[in-house]
C-alpha cells in the first residue's frame, strides 16, 4: 500500500497547516511562490498541490541545513505582502479596517516563522 505523503506528520506540520490556511496566515502562498523560494536555495521542487510543496520545501531545507535561508526568504515574502496591504490601505481608505486585520494576521505569521527560526537554532 502506497504511503500518502500529504497526510504524513512531520515536525513542521503545525507550520505547514498555518500557512495553508489563509484565514489564519492572512495571505496565500502559491505552489509557485514556494517553488521559487526553494529554487533560490538550490532545492528543486516539482509542481504539486501546495500541501506537498510546502511539506517538501521545509523538510528538504531541514535535511540540507538550509532552513534558516528558507525561513528568511519566507519572512521577506511576508514583508512584501505586508507592504502591499499597507499600500492598498492608503489607496482605499474605506478598506482600512479590513486590510488592517489582514496585515495583523500576516504579521502574526511572520512571528511564527521567526519563532521557528529561533527554535531550529536550539535544536541542533
Amino acid at each position: 500500500m502506497k504511503k500518502n505523503r500529504q497526510n504524513e506528520i512531520t515536525k513542521f506540520t503545525t507550520l505547514e497547516n498555518h500557512f495553508l490556511n489563509t484565514f489564519f496566515s492572512g495571505f496565500y502562498l502559491s505552489s509557485s511562490d514556494l517553488i521559487n523560494i526553494g529554487k533560490e536555495e538550490g532545492i528543486n521542487l516539482q509542481m504539486n498541490p501546495r500541501e506537498l510543496v510546502i511539506k517538501s520545501l521545509l523538510n528538504e531545507a531541514d535535511r540540507e541545513d538550509k532552513l534558516t535561508n528558507i525561513t528568511t526568504a519566507l519572512i521577506k515574502l511576508i514583508d512584501d505582502r505586508t507592504s502591499s496591504l499597507h499600500r492598498l490601505s492608503m489607496d482605499y481608505p474605506g478598506a482600512l479596517e479590513a486590510l488592517s486585520r489582514q496585515a495583523q494576521k500576516v504579521t502574526s505569521s511572520k512571528s511564527i516563522l521567526a519563532r521557528e527560526l529561533r527554535g531550529s537554532v536550539y535544536e541542533r
